[in-house]
């Protein structure tokens, strides 16, 4: 029986077109720089690398340079939300109407959450976040992290649902049980010039669903119709 839907936050609850990310990943890079005096273009590799290597920028300079993480988690997320989310009725009605528990599960910290939350106007619709802080840095894909999660919400991964936009953190949730349902969020390729990086496991450039999603969708306003597909009679039309 499912209990809980997991939704990843960034470029999840809202589109990828927005820039935020972008300007969050300008931020890491500009971190990179600066620490270690590092030119644009060699802050950027290590950030792609980090990125691929351990699933976010912090994993890696925690492992490599074993760095103070609330400090760089205080300076990439220094954004002014604001200036490139908006208020979203349309999503708050839809997550209004979908009749289970929904949480956070996502890579940034708590602090971040709460602000992109509280900009759209659907704080009061999720019960719980576990960040990256909760998850002790051991990010999506990592197993562990789902691991956790599920531990601190005392059920199966069957008994739950994930809502992600990148194809490669879904793996481990589908080890788990956990079915999954694929946001197909537009990313820059790696050769283009962004500081923001895509999902290299993405099939955004197309129609084609990946095997680790049960269910793709092209817009988060899709969400309650790919949930109803993988439990039919259970949200209200």
């Amino acid at each position: 029986m499912l209990k809980y839907i997991l939704f990843d936050l960034d470029e999840t609850l809202y589109p990828a077109s927005s820039g935020l990310m972008p300007a969050i990943g300008e931020r890491m890079r500009l971190y990179l720089e600066q620490r270690y005096h590092l030119d644009s273009e060699r802050a950027h590799e290590l950030q792609k690398r980090y990125w691929l290597q351990y699933g976010t920028t912090l994993r890696g300079l925690m492992l490599e340079h074993e760095i103070d993480p609330q400090d760089y988690l205080d300076y990439v997320h220094d954004v002014e939300v604001s200036q490139f989310l908006q208020p979203d009725e349309r999503l708050r009605e839809i997550l209004a109407n979908i009749p289970f528990e929904k949480v956070i599960m996502t890579n940034a910290d708590a602090p971040h959450a709460n602000r992109v939350l509280a900009r759209l106007g659907i704080a009061d619709q999720f019960t719980r976040i576990f960040d990256i802080v909760f998850m002790e840095f051991e990010c999506k894909p990592a197993r562990g992290a789902y691991e956790r999660v599920l531990r601190a919400l005392n059920v199966r991964g069957d008994e739950c649902i994930l809502i992600e936009d990148t194809a490669r953190n879904l793996a481990s949730a589908r080890e788990l049980g956990i079915q999954t349902i694929l946001l197909l969020n537009g990313h820059h390729a790696f050769n283009q010039p962004s500081t923001w990086l895509p999902d290299p496991a993405s099939h955004s450039h197309n129609t084609e669903c990946p095997p680790d999603a049960n269910v793709c969708i092209e817009k988060i306003y899709k969400v309650a119709d790919a949930i109803q597909q993988l439990i039919p009679s259970k949200i209200s039309p």
